[in-house]
């Protein structure tokens, strides 16, 4: 019967246990792109891919609504019938924007943009193509109608809960107090054992070498010595080994190589604290962001129904005979050029809600609906007192001390290479040997002196070095301070002007609202001409997108301001918050 190959078992689990490797490895990757992919596909549509994996790629693609192709949206029929009061949403100048109603907000998505009302007089009719169905004005309705109304500090607060950003910024809290505690490691004495199990097997024999008479010969054997002619040993044996190493003394190696962890730790938490400073003033800006979105948009929808009102006035005055075809023209072209600003408003605002939710941490799908301020914080501090805060608040200019301490604590270190060290050495040796009963004990203690003397001059250039750190951390420090003072600066004039901008601005509504009003009268009183009537209702709407922008500007610039003068929302900041007495 022939024998079995043990190589061959082996060579067959080997490549048995290789494939369960290969397996998990491929199977966490799969996983771990699944969890990024369910967090850029909608949950609708990984519904729908999950149901129709089967089919093919072409059905996907055309049913996949993040990949059709969205088409240019034309007038088409059917769209008259919407109701004048869904479109008389206005925005009323003041210090407070009026919030979108909920009343005229609808789950229900209908199948286009924001269509035109059908021209029934036009000449030149084409058909409306069909458009994606997630990017419509009701789309934004719903999204706003399902979220939860978050205010700003609300939004602030699920950002610092959600944002993937600010969990890995905490990882480096977390590595940074592990890399000090494997630092004070080094104070403590090393403690390792070693214990050997096997045997041995010992013959001598030979012509002996002959010392004198009477005594017995024997072979020498390098690395061994001198063993008798004769011998013949073999057992199996048992060597356990206990050491102990203990860094006495080494002129403060240790101790600066500690502090600098220990400073490099309260950097990591410092630095942590600016990062939830960061993600506070971006999800800021991106909330305002939303809500001029959301502004500018409802701006849109007056203009397009004036257009629309003057369109039909014009057809209106046509049939009677009052004015000419080019007036009908005119209004045409007007009321397209509307259309056009109004789908711009509603992309911006579909930009504008996946830029907060990826400021919050959230999924691009998520509903989050946005809450309009109550009141817009006056401007009611000097540029020098910014400065004296941001120089109190800002987190960088803690890290850059810190960086100057790690520097100089690099310098003694660098030094202390030129000093001895001083180690604690002990050994314990326990041999059992099986045949004869043989055992050998064996301790040993010692302390002992290192001195390295001499290394081609590693020490002083590396001295040299920790010099250099020191000088460029001082100059840096000054860098960052004057780019602080930079950003304060710029945020504060920012944050002037557009202040001053709200004030500028808001007259200017009141008055392009009169003299449309105005120029509307004289319109039906057969004195104003077709060409007024269109720069009245232009400089209306430009008149109300320069004050949404410089009320949303100031909003984003009050955010900015507090961000570079590090005054901006942090776990700590919450808890003292909530910690206040009433």
């Amino acid at each position: 019967m022939p024998r079995s190959n043990p190589s061959h078992g082996l060579r067959r689990q080997a490549w048995l246990i290789g494939l369960v490797l290969v397996t998990g490895c491929a199977q966490s990757r799969t996983d771990l792109q699944d969890t990024l992919a369910r967090r850029v596909i909608p949950d609708e549509v990984a519904s729908g891919q999950s149901t129709s994996r089967g089919e093919g790629m072409e059905d996907r693609a055309t049913t996949d609504a993040n990949v059709r192709p969205a088409t240019a949206a034309q007038p088409g029929p059917g769209a008259e019938a919407r109701s004048e009061g869904d479109r008389s949403k206005t925005v009323q100048p003041g210090p407070g924007a009026q919030a979108r109603s909920e009343g005229n907000r609808s789950s229900a998505i209908p199948p286009a943009i924001v269509e035109p009302p059908q021209r029934t007089n036009s000449d030149h009719a084409s058909p409306a193509p069909s458009l994606p169905s997630d990017s419509d004005q009701a789309t934004l309705e719903a999204i706003a109608a399902s979220g939860k109304p978050l205010t700003v500090s609300e939004a602030i607060d699920v950002a610092f809960r959600a944002q993937p950003r600010l969990r890995a910024q905490l990882e480096n809290i977390d590595q940074a107090r592990g890399l000090q505690q494997i630092a004070f490691s080094t104070f403590l004495p090393i403690v390792a054992g070693h214990y050997d199990v096997g045997g041995f097997s010992l013959g001598v024999g030979g012509e002996p070498i002959r010392l004198g008479k009477g005594l017995p010969g024997f072979n020498f054997t390098p690395g061994i010595g001198a063993v008798p002619i004769g011998l013949n040993l073999g057992t199996t044996y048992e060597l356990a080994e206990l050491k102990v190493q203990w860094l006495l003394l080494d002129f403060g190696r240790r101790m600066g190589r500690y502090d600098q962890s220990r400073l490099a730790s309260a950097i990591a938490q410092l630095q942590t604290d600016r990062a939830f400073q960061t993600v506070a003033d971006e999800v800021a800006i991106a909330y305002y962001n939303v809500l001029r979105s959301e502004a500018l948009l409802r701006t849109g929808q007056d203009a397009f129904r004036r257009a629309e009102e003057e369109l039909a006035d014009a057809r209106k005055r046509e049939r009677e005979g009052v004015v000419e075809r080019e007036t009908v023209l005119r209004s045409e072209v007007q009321r397209a050029e509307n259309l056009q600003q109004l789908h711009a408003a509603t992309e911006e605002e579909f930009v504008a809600l996946a830029g907060l939710s990826l400021a919050m941490g959230l999924k691009s799908d998520q509903p989050v609906r946005v809450v309009e301020p109550s009141e817009i914080p006056p401007l009611a501090t000097s540029l020098a007192d910014c400065l004296q805060t941001a120089v109190r608040e800002r987190r960088e200019f803690q890290v850059t001390r810190r960086t100057v301490e790690i520097a100089v604590e690099g310098t003694r270190v660098a030094r202390a290479d030129f000093a001895p060290k001083v180690i604690a050495d002990g050994s314990l040796l326990d041999f059992q040997q099986q045949a004869e009963k043989g055992h050998l004990d064996f301790r040993l203690g010692s302390i002992r002196l290192e001195w390295t003397l001499f290394e081609g001059g590693r020490k002083i250039a590396a001295t040299r070095v920790a010099d250099s750190a020191v000088r460029q951390a001082m100059a840096q420090a000054e860098s960052i301070a004057d780019n602080i003072a930079f950003q304060v600066n710029e945020a504060y004039r920012n944050a002037v002007t557009a202040w001053i901008g709200i004030d500028d601005a808001r007259p200017a509504v009141e008055q392009a609202t009169e003299n449309y009003r105005l120029v509307r009268l004289r319109l039906r009183e057969g004195a104003a001409t077709p060409t007024e009537i269109a720069d009245a209702q232009a400089s209306l709407t430009r008149a109300q997108q320069n004050y949404l922008n410089a009320r949303y500007n100031y909003l984003i610039a009050t955010a900015r301001l507090e961000y570079a003068m590090g005054v901006g929302q942090t776990p700590r900041t919450q808890v003292s918050r909530h910690h206040q007495p009433a």
